[in-house]
C-alpha cells in the first residue's frame, strides 16, 4: 500500500477564508478536528457524520437531536443554543445569507485546500525535495518560510525577506548557517528554549525577532529533535487555521528528510557545490575531490560518462522541475549523481558501478520526451568541465540534427563539430583540397567519375579490390582512372600514403560531402 497522504480541515479553516466577508461572524469553537473531508447541506431527519461540515439555516436545528459526536455546522441565523455544548465547532452568519452562495464559497474553499495538498502529494509520491516543498508551501501560507537542521543550518528557504535572519554561508559545506551573535540570543532566550520541547504546531512571539513565527518541530523515528519548519509573518497575518496546514507540510518534510537522512544530505549538498563549481571551471585539491565523492562510493581513478539535458519547467507543471528531474533520475540510474544549473540537468555516472547506464537513461528520456548529450567516457574527474561541455555539444547537435534520436553522444557528433568549426571563418569549398576540386570541374566538363574514385580509393584506405567493387568496374578500368587522376591531380599512390595529406584530403571529402548534403 502507498503512503497515506490525506489532509483533512477543520472549521477554523474554513473561517479564516470567511474572514471579512461577512458583516457578521460569529465563532463557537467546540471540538474543532481536522477531520472534515468536505462540505454538504443539513437534511431534516438525517443522520451527521464528523467527517462533513453542514451548512443550513439555524432554525432547521431546532426539534433535531443533538448528536452524540462533535459534528461540524455552518449556520445562518438564530439555533438552538443547545447546540453550542462545547462540543460541535459551529460558525454563526446573518440570517440573510443565501444558503446557495454560502455553499459555493464553501466548497472554493475547500478547493483551495485541496489543491495545495494534492501539490503536495504530487511532490511525495515523485520523491521530490524539501525545496518543492518549502515552495509550495510559501504559495499557500503567502509568507516567507523556511527549514533549519538541530544545529540551525538553513536546509531550505526558498524566498528571503528582510526581517528573517541573516544567515552566512558555510563555505565547506555550502549551506547557510546561523551567525554566532543569533545563536546566542536563542541560547539565552526562556522563550526559545522552551519551544525545543514543544510538539505540533505552536506561536513564537515578537519579542526576540520582531515578527511572529509559526513554527513546528520535526522529530525523527527515535523521537529525536532534528529540524523545524517555521513560516514567519512579514507578508501577511497569520491565520489560526494555518496552524494545521503547518502540521501537515511539517510531517511531509519529515518523511522526506527521514526517506534521504538528515546527514546524507548535508554532504549530499556540499558534492553538489562542489561539482558545480567544477563544472563552471573552479579547481579543488584531489584529497577535496576523493573526499566528497566517497559518500557515492565512488573512486578518482574510475570511469565516467557526463550526460546533459535541459528541463523546460512550465508554470502549474511540478513534475517538469530540474529538482524533481534529478531526484528521479538518482533513484532510477544506479551510480549517478544529477545536479541542476538552471533549467540544465548534468548526469554524472559512475561506470564501475553501471555498465547498463543506456538503458536506464534511454527509459527516463523517452518517458521525459527529453533529449540529451553524452561526453566520452573519461577517468580524471578534475576535468569534469571539459566532459560537461562535450555533453553540452552533443545535445545542441541532437537538437539541431531534429532526427528520431533522442540522444547522441560527443563521439558521434564530433566530426560535425570540428567541420563547423573549419568553417567559421571559410566556406567548405574554400576549405577542401584543390585536387578534389579540379577533379570535380574536370567530371562536370567531360562526363567522367574521377572524383568519386578517388574518394572512394582514399576511404577504402587505397584498397583496389574494395574499390573497384564498389564502383562495379574492372582492375583495369580503376587502374585507367587511377593514372588520369595522377595526370590531372599529380596525386599517386605515395601522394595518398603520406599521412598528412591523407588527413587532409579525407578532411576535405568529409566537408564536400556535408555541403552537398546541405
Amino acid at each position: 500500500m502507498g503512503e497515506d497522504y490525506r489532509f483533512l480541515l477543520n472549521l477554523q479553516m474554513v473561517a479564516d477564508k470567511m474572514e471579512g466577508r461577512f458583516s457578521e461572524m460569529e465563532i463557537y469553537y467546540g471540538e474543532d478536528r481536522a477531520i472534515l473531508e468536505s462540505v454538504c447541506f443539513f437534511r431534516k431527519g438525517c443522520r451527521m457524520v464528523p467527517c462533513h461540515a453542514y451548512i443550513a439555516k439555524g432554525e432547521d436545528l431546532a426539534d433535531e437531536p443533538i448528536p452524540d459526536i462533535p459534528c461540524a455546522l455552518i449556520l445562518t441565523g438564530d439555533f438552538p443554543k443547545g447546540w453550542a455544548n462545547g462540543k460541535n465547532p459551529i460558525i454563526c452568519l446573518p440570517k440573510e445569507t443565501d444558503l446557495m452562495d454560502l455553499m459555493n464559497l464553501c466548497q472554493d474553499i475547500f478547493q483551495f485546500h485541496i489543491s495545495w495538498a494534492d501539490r503536495l502529494k504530487n511532490i511525495m509520491i515523485r520523491e521530490g525535495g524539501v525545496e518543492e516543498l518549502c515552495r509550495a508551501g510559501y504559495d499557500y501560507f503567502q509568507n516567507p518560510l523556511f527549514i533549519h537542521d538541530a544545529r540551525l543550518n538553513v536546509i531550505s528557504c526558498p524566498i528571503w525577506r528582510e526581517g528573517m535572519i541573516n544567515w552566512e554561508k558555510d563555505e565547506n559545506t555550502g549551506l547557510l548557517i546561523t551567525p554566532l551573535e543569533v545563536l546566542n540570543e536563542f541560547k539565552t532566550d526562556k522563550e526559545y528554549l522552551h519551544t525545543l520541547t514543544t510538539r505540533g504546531a505552536n506561536l513564537f512571539s515578537a519579542e526576540l525577532r520582531g515578527h511572529r513565527d509559526i513554527y513546528v518541530n520535526i522529530w525523527d523515528e527515535y523521537d529525536r529533535y532534528e529540524a523545524r519548519l517555521v513560516i514567519c509573518e512579514l507578508d501577511s497575518a497569520l491565520k489560526p487555521g494555518q496552524f494545521i496546514a503547518a502540521e501537515y507540510l511539517a510531517d511531509l518534510i519529515r518523511r522526506t528528510l527521514s526517506r534521504r537522512g538528515r546527514m546524507e544530505n548535508t554532504y549530499k549538498h556540499a558534492l553538489e557545490v562542489m561539482l558545480v563549481g567544477m563544472i563552471q571551471g573552479r579547481r579543488f585539491s584531489d584529497s577535496e575531490i576523493a573526499s566528497r565523492i566517497v559518500q557515492c562510493g565512488w573512486k578518482t581513478d574510475d570511469r565516467y560518462v557526463c550526460v546533459r539535458l535541459d528541463v523546460e519547467e512550465e508554470e502549474g507543471n511540478p513534475g517538469a522541475s530540474p529538482t524533481s528531474l534529478c531526484n528521479y533520475v538518482e533513484a532510477r540510474v544506479a551510480g549517478s549523481k544529477a545536479i541542476s544549473l538552471d533549467n540544465r540537468v548534468c548526469i554524472i555516472i559512475n561506470l564501475n558501478m553501471n555498465d547498463h547506464y543506456t538503458s536506464d537513461i534511454s527509459c527516463i528520456l523517452r518517458d521525459g520526451l527529453y533529449k540529451a548529450g553524452f561526453s566520452n567516457l573519461f577517468h580524471d574527474l578534475t576535468e569534469l568541465d571539459c566532459y560537461y561541455r562535450q555533453a553540452s555539444v552533443a545535445l545542441e547537435y541532437c537538437r539541431k540534427k531534429n532526427d528520431m534520436m533522442w540522444s547522441y553522444t560527443f563521439d558521434d557528433i564530433a566530426m560535425d563539430y570540428i567541420g563547423d568549426l573549419c568553417c567559421r571563418k571559410f566556406r567548405p569549398r574554400e576549405l577542401c583540397a584543390y585536387e578534389l576540386t579540379k577533379l570535380k570541374e574536370y567530371d562536370a566538363a567531360n562526363g567522367t567519375e574521377l572524383y568519386k574514385t578517388l574518394v572512394l580509393y582514399i576511404l577504402n584506405e587505397r584498397n583496389t579490390v574494395a574499390t573497384s567493387s564498389g564502383l562495379y568496374v574492372g582492375r583495369s578500368t580503376l587502374f585507367y582512372r587511377l593514372r588520369k587522376i595522377k595526370e590531372i591531380t599529380g596525386l599517386d599512390a605515395a601522394h595518398l600514403a603520406e599521412p598528412v595529406q591523407n588527413l587532409y584530403l579525407r578532411l576535405s571529402v568529409f566537408l564536400a560531402e556535408r555541403t552537398d548534403e546541405r
